[in-house]
């Protein structure tokens, strides 16, 4: 009796606060698809003016190769619509409103329905890409859907805000899937718990999926993963329990009974949320325990915490993904990162204390923490001179820049606030803020209005408003030390060192000290700025070492002294080279030491001066020399790169340009003697994205012993704007020299019997021309990697069938190559391009044949699979 009346309690609740959407849907497995049936009843004040959401995808992009897009786009057609009646009512497709999008996004992504009746009866199909992307798409045994899936209500005004809104669902029973989705379930229905930006939907094939579900305080946990993964769901869960009693302490209970957590095929370590749930890239269960099982845990509880965050902040306190997204990712981002201090008691990345060997080495590749990882996203903003605002709309970004600003810069200004205010009192202003704004979409204005009832409004103008990059820097003058906080009111953190103890402040003026009263000073000590050069925050400069053994401090903050040493074998000797090397990174290093060359008896053949010095004060330009010294004989070899690229606004589509280069001119040589010496310019042009096109073109000068060597070479590739599976490729390669220097073949190994006299032919010649046409590739498209002995995984696998014609010195060479590519995964999901290439050659002129293999990275599979 007490169940049946909470039960009837509910659905009272549920009628009390009824639908705006109502929809009964059903998967149609052969057309991908959903069919639905919405039935919607609109409040007084809105128009039957409605996104289409999914058509704002639906369209070829024409300002990209179709290299890097998918054949198969996502879409939504509307059948019909009709009153409560069911009377056919008149509508017409329109162009989605915001001009934050480009015109060809916006074709049919309204729907507008010709009445002033309030309740309306749509008939719509959606269309689910396939295997293109994480969301709104199908693999073979799941279809993932978070927002707006189904037409809904907007305001004309608006740019990309999806409001609040009751919603139930009704799904017809399919004997092969099981449907997903957040909210009650009662008779078969479910509804919204609450008002929801979108109803979150995924269908997971019955025989290919479990759940793992676990009870916590308040909510029920789902993990929905793969079959075999078991042990993986097991620690996501403990990581969402973990997260979820974190945030509800810091922020509020949210209004969902259950989250549910759902493995995404698609490769990555990465997270997407929605009301009450959100995915969880593959990476984090296929790859995450490779090599070391244990190591990435650290970041998948960041991710997971992240992607929880937005339960209160960006789907809870909504927010229009164009025009303020900072409020959803730098909120939530901020509420993850300071939730690692309470989990870890620091923000590491990975598990530094995992007890293998192997830890160290990871060490060395691998930022230790977030704050590091974060300081790289605000280095990069200075670095490349880009000045946007926290509040600044996505279209005023560079594209490729937009998650510096709305992640890193964003969550900075965060964490200035927290020392300016304190953690606590921040969180309470944030819990605040999501109780005044929860199921409602506050503008940037109403955010920084709320803000401003704690903390001055120059101060929220410079962390929030202003475009202008900031550099704190400690500066002298006289005797005098002064904190310099670029003329901005950024809370900044002070820690003083003197000999009477350490003191630590927040300020947001400028301070001056006497040097003799000074033993240390450390400007933001703990990267809670967005302070975009460090290597000027300390006094007296901070120096890291690996003779120190302080290499915890971060390379943004130190300069470095270090010792340095390799061992190598050099055409049958061995060699060692150990030098000291000075580094400011990542503008300058300067290296000075010793190399010995030893007999394979180690005896000392060679004993000399090695020395190098690296440039790179901005992305676009880099000098790198090395000069070696003989102390036993004359020799001497100076070498060197010399780099110009020339930075360009590309187009590729999307609501910004980015910042890129397509074009390099690069110069390398080698000298040893006025008789001896090698000069190589090469000129590269790159535009893939819109064009399908790359060329490179190089000249050598060649000296040896003074007979003078002139060679030139031309290799293009273009790919033709089509999703043909043959003929899509092709590129030449011209090559010409006044002396036998170049051999075609020099990559192949024979599969023959030695030696093999086709390859013989051709081991050094003077001309080369050739054309190599992709005539058919495909792949199988697998979306369920395998891991191999638990050191890498395999992922889909890509084929090619080329023919490949070379005119060598006036020789006709034919050959056909089959080229195998699989995509190679490693710890952090990182993808390696490898082509194994099998291919059979025959030169008519001499009835010659041979059957080669080689593991290579021709340039047809270099730039496919790197793209991938």
């Amino acid at each position: 009796m007490k169940k049946l009346l909470i039960s009837i309690i509910v659905i009272i609740n549920l009628i009390s606060f009824a639908a705006n959407y109502d929809l009964n849907i059903r998967l149609i497995e052969k057309e991908k698809a959903i069919l639905g049936y919405l039935t919607v009843t609109l409040e007084n004040n809105e128009e039957p003016y409605f996104a289409l959401f999914p058509n704002l995808d639906s369209h070829d992009n024409p300002y990209l190769n179709s290299l890097f897009e998918s054949k198969e786009k996502s879409r939504i057609d509307i059948i019909k619509v009709t009153d409560e009646n069911n009377n056919l009512l008149d509508f017409s497709y329109e162009n989605y409103p915001s001009k934050k999008f480009r015109n060809y996004q916006r074709k049919n992504g309204i729907l507008k329905v010709n009445t002033n009746k309030k309740i309306l009866k749509i008939t719509f199909k959606t269309y689910f890409s396939k295997k293109a992307n994480a969301d709104n798409v199908t693999f073979d045994d799941i279809y993932i859907w978070r927002f707006g899936w189904y037409p809904i209500v907007i305001n004309k005004n608006s740019d990309y805000l999806l409001p609040h809104h009751t919603v139930s669902v009704k799904i017809e029973n399919n004997d092969n899937f099981i449907p997903i989705l957040s909210g009650k379930k009662i008779n078969g229905k479910y509804y919204s718990e609450g008002k929801y930006v979108s109803m979150p939907i995924v269908f997971i094939k019955k025989e290919s999926f479990n759940k793992l579900s676990l009870n916590s305080k308040d909510y029920i946990i789902n993990i929905w993963y793969r079959k075999g993964q078991e042990q993986r769901a097991a620690v996501m869960a403990t990581h969402v329990i973990k997260a979820l009693e974190l945030h509800t302490k810091d922020f509020g209970k949210l209004k969902y009974s259950t989250i549910n957590v759902v493995q995404d095929p698609y490769p990555g370590m990465y997270g997407m949320a929605a009301d009450g749930m959100f995915l969880l890239g593959d990476g984090f269960f296929t790859t995450a325990d490779l090599v070391l099982p244990g190591l990435l845990e650290p970041l998948t509880f960041y991710v997971v915490s992240h992607e929880l965050a937005h339960m209160w902040f960006g789907i809870g306190v909504g927010v229009d993904f164009a025009d303020n997204n900072f409020m959803s990712e730098s909120l939530a981002d901020y509420s993850a990162h300071i939730s690692m201090y309470e989990k870890y008691g620091d923000d590491r990345l990975y598990n530094i204390y995992l007890p293998d060997i192997l830890t160290d080495s990871f060490s060395e590749t691998l930022v230790k923490n977030f704050s590091v990882l974060d300081q790289k996203g605000i280095f990069n903003l200075g670095y490349y001179k880009i000045e946007n605002a926290v509040t600044d709309d996505i279209d005023k970004i560079p594209v490729n820049f937009a998650s510096y600003i709305y992640y890193n810069k964003g969550k900075r200004a965060l964490f200035s606030l927290g020392d300016y205010l304190g953690r606590r009192k921040l969180t309470n202003i944030l819990a605040e803020y999501y109780e005044k704004y929860n199921e409602k979409s506050p503008t940037e204005n109403d955010f920084l209005t709320f803000l401003s009832k704690y903390v001055d409004k120059d101060i929220l103008y410079d962390l929030f408003i202003n475009k202008k990059n900031f550099d704190a820097s400690i500066k002298h003058k006289d005797n005098k030390i002064i904190i310099d906080l670029d003329d901005m009111k950024i809370p900044t953190k002070i820690r003083v060192l003197t000999k009477e103890g350490t003191k630590e402040y927040v300020t947001v003026k400028n301070i001056e000290y006497n040097v003799k009263d000074i033993l240390a000073i450390d400007i933001d000590p703990d990267m809670h700025t967005f302070d975009v050069e460090r290597h000027n925050n300390h006094y007296p400069p901070l120096i890291k070492s690996n003779l120190l053994l302080n290499d915890d401090i971060s390379k943004f903050d130190a300069y470095e002294i270090n010792f340095k040493t390799s061992f190598n074998t050099v055409n049958n000797f061995y060699q060692n080279s150990s030098f000291v090397s000075f580094e400011k990174f990542p503008y300058y290093n300067f290296d000075l030491g010793y190399y010995s060359l030893y007999s394979d008896t180690f005896s000392v053949l060679d004993l000399g001066i090695n020395s190098n010095i690296n440039l790179k004060p901005n992305p676009w330009f880099s000098l790198n020399l090395n000069y070696l010294k003989s102390l036993y004989n004359s020799y001497q070899n100076l070498s060197g790169q010399l780099s110009i690229s020339i930075p360009t606004q590309l187009d590729i589509g999307s609501s910004s340009k980015a910042i890129a280069y397509s074009t390099t001119f690069l110069l390398n040589g080698e000298f040893i003697d006025l008789k001896n010496y090698l000069i190589n310019p090469t000129l590269i042009y790159e535009n893939l994205y819109n064009l399908g096109i790359y060329l490179s073109g190089s000249y050598y000068l060649i000296n040896n012993n003074e007979n003078y060597v002139n060679a030139y070479t031309l290799n293009t590739a273009y790919f033709f704007d089509n999703y043909l599976p043959f003929l899509n490729s092709f590129s030449l390669e011209l090559k010409y020299a006044d002396s036998s220097v170049f051999n075609p073949l020099y990559d192949k190994i024979s599969l023959l019997e030695e030696p093999d006299a086709l390859l013989s032919q051709f081991n050094l010649v003077k001309e080369v021309y050739g054309i190599n046409l992709d005539l058919f590739n495909f792949s199988d498209e697998s979306d369920k990697r395998i891991n191999v002995f638990n050191l890498f995984s395999i992922g889909d696998i890509d084929y090619t069938l080329n023919g490949i014609y070379k005119l060598i010195d006036y020789d006709n060479l034919f050959g056909l190559t089959f080229d195998i590519s699989p995509e190679i995964y490693f710890i952090t999901d990182e993808n390696i391009p490898i082509d194994l290439e099998f291919g059979t050659y025959y030169l008519p002129s001499k009835n010659l044949y041979s059957i080669t293999f080689s593991f290579s990275t021709t340039l047809d599979t270099t730039i496919r699979n790197i793209i991938k």
